[in-house]
């Protein structure tokens, strides 16, 4: 560590600000950084023994930073004459395509306000092919020897020669930056010309306008977060991969590549969004890969900024809002109108006007511009294509080797760890390594069905993430067979899992049924209501077209003679069932516990019954008809309770007593369906569910049996009885939770005992009045449900009691169905937030056509008044006189050039463009030279006193 410690050194005596970064990513650890004190030497050095990053806080330091992003552009400055300063971590590693880049560090010229300099210099294209950032202003940069994840291996270092060689016989200085930089008039050697004059600050204009990113704004701006600007819009997903920076990578739906955007956070590049995908650029418009919050929602959202600006709670002044372009042709098009109509009067005024504005207007060289085509200015940050880009090109590691299975590629990456396999594109499938079992599984004892070999497995773009939970298919013997029938079937896994649970609970006889929630048996060995119904409920998740009815097709054929009914009234369902005399005793009902029937996988029921439809909407449409029970009366069935009507016909009754029928629900359901199922989690509707993906694969594998191989369950005494069932109650036959389940029951129960009783989830905080909807269709009744599926694994196995590594197999599928839940209600509120946004736009459409014509003639009437406002101007100051608003507002309307209420707006106009200042206060104003500002001071071009230049 001396080594860091003498570097470390280097850098302060350098007059280099520290600051504390993240470990392993660029980003600062502590909030308002741009303003923040200097790190001491000490603590910086304690900061990087504890892994932490280092960097440099350029505005404070007074420095800048020539940051070559490949070997071509380090070439180009080397060549300029520049000594480099930095190799970075990314320039050493062999497969990065930064391989080679550098960082040069200059210091600011006396005479030139450092916090000042533009900091979106960023992306620019050299012509021999480098790309470079221009690091300035309100910026920072990773200092040695700072560590970064995306090249782990390697540091960022001195690099030999320059100001931070400590083994150079005598220390070098950091240069200062060379006058070109700053001035167009200054000699720019070859090979840089794009970063001529690239830190001449924007004309006032652009400070006022130009991807609000006005000073004023900036503040507010950047202190909204990123997902209000982004409103939820469904086109841009967030994914858990972060960019260099530290700051989150988002995805573009359509895009080609995952890393569509990144969205800066107060970073080294700012709080702005640099997009790299041509796609979405394409989509939302833009000519720009660098783009401020408000832009970006602009763009994604439509309407005006200051629209976009007052739903974030940014209210912009009408002035600013309301700033125009305006040039001597717009005020010739009204000299010619007016002559059109004979007022000559009015027509020789705007010809003046055009003829001053001509002459006060700052030329192409005071503005900083070369132009050398048209439409071209050398020095604008350069797009990069998204087809050519370097950071979008697939790492050589990311290749593997490929194979095709019809239209589909497959992809395996032979002899690398699960965790290493990249996430597939969008139309590819990925072949992983079989995960292996965690140590704490023990496996299954006394399992009756056989064992199966277990293909590796196969997963896409959206089943990547569940890809290590899959081992689950290898720990059990009835799973082996899930995963064999699967991949013969060539449907996802997962989905026919979910398809096939119903139809397993199905054939259980309905006295069958989980202990009480305390545990505790009855005594009484007679019939009774306490203990939970296995009856399960499942959905299958996925668009059109993509295997929803192939699955539940398979799942039929593996499981047939599950009595199946279509979804319709809960009163059609209940009278499906056979029904014992409601007015039996306790005693009559007695005669037939001595031989009751039983069920076994493979066996039908004659009380149970299956709803089954592969469009959801069918199901949704009972449930949200007026004045329907049929979703209370499921709920109840999904515990296996009491439920009917009374009526006092006895043939219109449809009364189930507890416990003596099995009914299970398999839905299908597009992704853009299950709103309206989801908005009944207040009433426990959606978390009875299993919400599971089902989509078509490759078939894989040996032909598997038509039906399900599994061995059979005997639940009375272990031999099976041919009574058949009639609808009456019997005494229970108990399945106990495994010894791994009792933690998870116990603090389940914990949660239940203390839950305040009037809020959604329990909690008591105002926060928890409504409630987290994941956590609430997710979490509520998640234990009791893990405990149905591991009970319905074990019969798989042929076993009538589920054993600890059943338990622990549910709990993954119990994981794979919140991951499912997650993204189903971040589509739902996407949905609803864009049908709420379509509603607005229907309702406005009238206003905003009116206001986009009042705004529209606003602007029109502004250039007319500035037009008359310049000529007035020139008169008040021949005669000697100071100019103020009233006056001009008076003589507006006493020389009949029409009302006075646009010369606030045309003054605000000609200020942007910076024709006239105010001067003493906010009545007063005068016109300005070309390219000047009230004092004199030009304020387009910094002309820095004459230096030692290291490049020029």
């Amino acid at each position: 560590m001396n080594a860091n410690r003498k570097l470390i050194a280097r850098m302060a005596e350098l007059g280099c600000h520290l600051m504390p970064l993240a470990p392993q990513i660029k980003h600062p650890i502590m909030e308002g950084w741009p303003l923040a004190l200097a790190t001491t030497v000490d603590d910086a050095i304690a900061h990087v023994e504890a892994k932490g990053n280092l960097g440099v806080n350029l505005a404070s330091s007074r420095l800048i930073v020539l940051d070559s992003e490949n070997l071509a552009a380090t070439q180009a400055v080397v060549d300029a004459g520049f000594t480099l300063t930095v190799i970075t971590a990314k320039s050493q590693d062999p497969t990065s395509h930064k391989r080679g880049g550098s960082h040069v560090w200059l210091r600011v010229p006396d005479g030139i306000e450092a916090r000042g300099l533009p900091s979106n210099r960023l992306q620019i294209s050299l012509a021999n092919g480098g790309m470079i950032d221009v690091l300035a202003g309100a910026r920072y940069v990773v200092a040695p020897p700072s560590r970064i994840d995306e090249a782990p291996n390697w540091m960022y270092a001195p690099c030999q020669g320059g100001p931070l060689d400590l083994f150079m016989p005598a220390l070098l200085d950091i240069p200062v930056a060379p006058s070109w930089l700053f001035d167009r008039s200054a000699a720019c050697p070859p090979g840089l010309e794009p970063l001529h004059g690239i830190l001449i600050p924007d004309p006032p204009r652009l400070k006022v306008e130009q991807d609000a990113r006005s000073i004023e704004l900036d503040n507010r701006v950047d202190s909204v977060p990123w997902d209000q600007w982004l409103a939820s819009d469904p086109r841009l997903i967030a994914l858990s991969q972060l960019d260099g920076c530290g700051c989150r990578i988002y995805h573009w739906i359509g895009a080609d590549n995952d890393k569509s955007a990144t969205l800066h956070d107060g970073c080294e590049q700012g709080y702005g969004a640099h997009i790299w995908s041509g796609t979405m650029q394409a989509a939302l418009n833009l000519d720009h890969d660098h783009i401020s919050r408000l832009n970006l929602a602009k763009a994604l959202h439509g309407g005006t900024i200051r629209e976009r600006a007052s739903a974030v709670g940014i209210e912009l002044g009408a002035e600013r809002e309301d700033l125009q372009t305006v040039r001597p042709s717009d005020y010739l098009r009204m000299a010619a109108d007016a002559s059109a109509t004979g007022d000559t009067r009015k027509a020789e005024m705007y010809r003046a006007a055009a003829r001053d504005l001509e002459s006060r207007l700052p030329t192409a060289q005071q503005r900083g511009i070369a132009y050398v085509a048209p439409g071209t200015v050398v020095g604008a940050n350069a797009l990069v294509p998204q087809t050519d880009s370097l950071a979008n090109e697939p790492h050589p590691e990311r290749v593997g080797v490929s194979r095709k299975a019809g239209k589909i590629t497959i992809r395996s990456f032979p002899d690398r760890e699960i965790g290493d396999v990249p996430v597939p594109a969008e139309d590819e499938f990925h072949e992983y390594p079989m995960p292996a079992i965690p140590e704490h599984i023990t496996p299954v004892q006394g399992a009756k069905t056989k064992m199966l070999p277990v293909l590796p497995p196969l997963a896409n773009r959206m089943d990547h993430d569940s890809v290590s939970r899959e081992w689950i298919f290898s720990a059990t013997p009835g799973l082996s067979h899930v995963a064999a029938a699967a991949d013969s079937h060539a449907v996802s896994r997962w989905g026919l899992l979910g398809a096939l649970l119903p139809r397993i609970a199905a054939l259980v006889p309905p006295t069958v049924r989980l202990t009480p929630a305390s545990r505790r048996i009855p005594s009484d060995p007679g019939p009774t209501t306490e203990g939970t119904s296995i009856n399960v409920y499942s959905v299958l998740v996925g668009p059109p077209g993509s295997g929803k009815t192939d699955t539940m097709s398979a799942a039929a054929a593996l499981i047939p003679d599950v009595r199946i009914v279509a979804p319709g009234t809960g009163e059609g369902v209940l009278k499906e069932f056979p029904r014992g005399d409601q007015d039996d005793t306790d005693a009559d009902a007695a005669e037939h516990y001595s031989q009751p029937a039983v069920g076994s996988v493979g066996e039908s029921l004659s009380d149970s019954v299956m709803m089954e439809s592969d469009e959801m909407d069918v199901f949704l449409g009972e449930l949200s008809r007026q004045g329907s029970r049929t979703s209370g009366w499921f709920r109840t069935m999904w515990m296996g309770g009491d439920v009917g009507n009374t009526a006092s016909d006895k043939d219109r009754r449809s009364a189930v007593k507890a416990h003596t029928y099995r009914f299970g629900i398999l839905l299908g359901a597009q992704p853009t369906t299950v709103a309206t199922l989801f908005d009944e989690s207040d009433k426990g509707t959606p978390q009875r569910f299993m919400w599971l993906t089902a989509h078509q694969t490759v078939q894989r594998g040996p032909e598997y049996p038509q039906r399900l191989a599994v061995a059979p369950v005997y639940w009375f005494g272990g031999r099976p009885s041919m009574i058949p069932t009639l609808g009456d109650a019997r005494p229970p036959v108990w399945i106990t939770p495994p010894a791994a389940a009792t933690e998870y029951m116990d603090a389940d129960r914990a949660r239940a005992a203390t839950a305040n009783p009037f809020s959604a989830n329990g909690g008591y905080s105002d926060g928890d009045l409504v409630g987290d909807k994941v956590e609430a269709i997710a979490d509520r009744h998640s234990v009791l449900q893990q405990l149905k599926i591991s009970a319905l694994l074990a019969a798989l196995d042929g076993l009538a009691q589920p054993q600890d590594v059943h338990w622990f197999c549910a709990g993954e599928i119990m994981a794979v169905r919140r991951r499912n839940i997650e993204a189903l209600v971040a589509l739902a509120e996407r949905l609803s937030i864009m049908e709420t946004r379509k509603r607005g736009q229907s309702l406005g459409l009238m206003q905003s056509h009116a206001k986009a014509a009042s705004e529209q003639e606003t602007h029109e009437r502004s250039k007319e008044t500035s037009a008359q406002v310049l000529w007035e101007f020139n008169e008040i100051m021949r005669e000697g006189r100071v100019v103020t608003r009233s006056e001009l507002c008076q003589r507006i309307e006493k020389n009949g050039w029409g009302t006075a209420a646009f010369v606030p707006d045309a003054l605000a106009l000609l200020m942007s463009e910076g024709i006239v200042a105010q001067t003493g206060d906010a009545n007063t104003y005068t016109l300005l030279s070309a390219g000047g500002d009230a004092d004199g001071a030009t304020v387009s071009v910094l002309h820095p006193p004459t230096i030692a230049s290291v490049g020029g």
